[in-house]
């Protein structure tokens, strides 16, 4: 194989012989790596080179890629930017988003970059590294423009959520509470007591602040969430077994340090 730099060569002579031990001899000679089978029919010895090779492309290559491609195709070129969509990325890599729109139609990077290295290894053919990347692995680069479209599509619903959240955190900053202390009991539809116990009826009519939401660019329908703003407590007990669910995270988010959750159970131990 014909890399472009000694360097590169080098380094990848240091990998394959780690990998390979006594499945073949390797060899480098300026900016060739040779790889010699000892047995070349031997399906083993190929298929060791082959998952050797891959490796070494998705542990060396494959950041700085999608490093270009979110530069050069998406035009990124804020780092910060980029290492957050690499961190999703990464996430939809290792099967941790899979509520993700289209995750689960993605193909696999490894399959598509194994399956190219094994048809030159059978070949036992001698290549450049950048015909293979060219001609060869065309099908796992556009894998993993898919991927990152994926990733940055979530990301930008990230900014927009962090977007809206900031400026609801600044909204009950900046009003008068109506009540020292809300207990809200996660039920449906959930209850809103105040600091004495008592029900806070007609919940809907709490604050005619709905116009006003749009002066801070918040257009959005009546909900327990706004509800809870536009009373802005200074203390807000949340009795929930589903501290992890969506809205219980926007509660936290918006209140802050006035949140506390608690179990549902102690709801019933003060009659609520």
């Amino acid at each position: 194989m014909q890399l472009s730099t000694r360097r590169e060569a080098t380094a990848l002579h240091t990998y394959l012989s780690e990998r390979l031990e006594e499945k073949s001899a390797v060899r480098v000679l300026n900016e060739t790596v040779e790889v010699e089978l000892f047995h070349p029919l031997d399906g083993d010895a190929q298929n060791a080179l082959t998952e050797a090779l891959t490796d070494y492309i998705l542990d060396r290559y494959q950041e700085k890629w999608m490093n270009e491609i979110l530069t050069n195709v998406f035009y990124f070129t804020e780092e910060a930017d980029r290492e957050q969509i690499l961190e999703i990325a990464r996430a939809i890599f290792a099967g941790e988003k899979p509520e993700l729109p289209n995750v689960n139609q993605l193909p696999s990077r490894r399959k598509l970059i194994s399956e190219a290295i094994f048809d030159l290894v059978c070949e036992q053919a001698s290549f450049s590294f950048q015909s293979l990347v060219t001609f060869r692995l065309s099908g796992y680069y556009q894998c993993l423009m898919r991927y990152l479209e994926i990733a940055i599509d979530e990301y930008k619903l990230q900014q927009e959520y962090a977007a809206f959240v900031d400026k609801l955190r600044r909204i009950v900053k900046a009003y008068r509470p109506l009540r020292n202390v809300v207990y809200a009991i996660d039920c449906q539809p959930m209850r809103l007591y105040d600091e004495h116990f008592k029900p806070i009826e007609n919940t809907n009519a709490i604050r005619s602040f709905y116009p006003l939401l749009k002066q801070w660019g918040v257009d959005a329908e009546p909900s327990i969430l706004l509800t809870l703003i536009g009373l802005s407590p200074l203390k807000v007990f949340v009795y929930t077994d589903r501290q992890d669910d969506g809205m219980m995270r926007t509660l936290l988010n918006v209140f802050e340090e006035r949140v506390e959750f608690r179990p549902l159970a102690e709801a019933k131990k003060i009659d609520l």
